[in-house]
């Protein structure tokens, strides 16, 4: 349990049993599902896992694809195909006009368009098959022709299911709420979105990974007021304390560091595209000591001077959309992960400065 890899079997994935069952429920029923919630929350594992039920109990073929820093089709298509090959699905490519059959399976001929070869690609699919996308949010820049792609697959060939994660933004979106002109309006995905574990399942959590490595273990009670029920940093935690052998201090304060630095990676990776990063990292600290709007307002023109309504509200909407803040009330926001609280947002805008 406290392997920092991502589950793929279900005697490893804790507290999704009903998560994992909607979630095959949905995919055998035919419809596509986004899997979404803040990082570190678990829905790689979740995925994953899914994936492997498919094979091993429905006959299904799969693949996961790992969108990070993927921003075209053509990077799409050439991530894609790998996986296709190992899963060894049937395609029928009687008609071939894109690829080149050869013995390690198939390969994009060189003069070929990305979009004319994702769908022939996926409408040659001739088998039960599930392709994970993680992070689709990536492909933004290509929504238009992607979500094209997609809507001739749903019309086109029912045996591919889609499952999608990432933040509530750009392409996901769209995938979310199609709107009238979308090739996907009428036929949204099915939504699945992971919260944290509640304060006793984190206590269980915890005993059983100890119980599993055989540790003598009491001290739930801080790590959860610290870690919250997140499950990447309880993982995090325990593999440093019952795997590593790190004192509870030290290996608190080693998940807190280590998590700090994953999460500030994300945060740069937000703003990589953001032409105002100051209002983004002032608001993050300044909702970690205000939630209520008139307040973040107040703080966020003491930081940095004055801000309309309505780029305010835009930059909070899109705090929201990547998992950063929830808002939990009308005109009220928090940062959701315990980890998020604790870093100082003015010195990564130094560092990108």
């Amino acid at each position: 349990m406290f392997d920092l890899h991502p589950k793929e079997h279900r005697n490893e994935l804790f507290g999704r049993d009903s998560e994992l069952e909607y979630l095959l429920e949905q995919l055998l029923a035919g419809n596509w599902v986004v899997v979404g919630g803040q990082r570190e929350i678990g829905k790689t594992s979740l995925v994953k896992v899914a994936i492997r039920e498919l094979k091993e109990k429905h006959g299904f073929k799969g693949a996961y694809v790992n969108l990070r820093g993927v921003r075209s089709l053509n990077a799409l298509l050439t991530s894609l195909i790998p996986e296709m090959n190992s899963s060894r699905v049937k395609l029928d490519l009687s008609f071939n006009v894109n690829f080149i059959m050869g013995s390690a399976g198939i390969q994009v001929k060189r003069d070929a368009k990305a979009v004319s070869s994702l769908n022939e690609l996926l409408n040659s699919v001739h088998e039960d098959f599930v392709i994970a996308l993680d992070e689709v949010q990536e492909l933004s820049q290509a929504s238009k022709q992607f979500l094209d792609i997609l809507g001739n697959v749903f019309s086109s060939n029912s045996r591919v299911r889609f499952l999608f994660t990432g933040s509530y933004i750009g392409v996901t979106r769209i995938l979310i709420d199609p709107p009238s002109t979308s090739p996907l309006h009428g036929r949204p995905p099915v939504i699945l979105n992971l919260r944290p574990f509640n304060d006793n399942t984190s206590r269980v959590f915890l005993r059983k990974g100890m119980r599993e490595i055989g540790v003598d273990f009491n001290g739930e009670e801080e790590v959860v007021r610290r870690l919250d029920g997140v499950v990447g940093w309880l993982t995090l935690f325990g593999n440093f304390y019952a795997v590593r052998k790190k004192g509870l201090e030290e290996a608190l304060n080693f998940a807190e560091s280590e998590g700090k630095k994953i999460m500030i990676g994300e945060f740069e990776h937000f703003l990589e595209n953001k032409n105002n990063k100051i209002v983004y990292t002032t608001l993050m600290d300044v909702i970690k000591v205000a939630t209520k709007w008139r307040d973040i307002k107040r703080g966020i023109e003491i930081g940095i001077g004055g801000i309309d309504d309505k780029q305010l509200s835009s930059a909070l909407d899109s705090l929201v959309s990547n998992n950063f803040i929830e808002k939990v009330g009308r005109g009220e926001y928090r940062i959701i992960d315990p980890l998020l609280r604790k870093i100082d947002y003015s010195k990564i805008l130094k560092s990108r400065l």
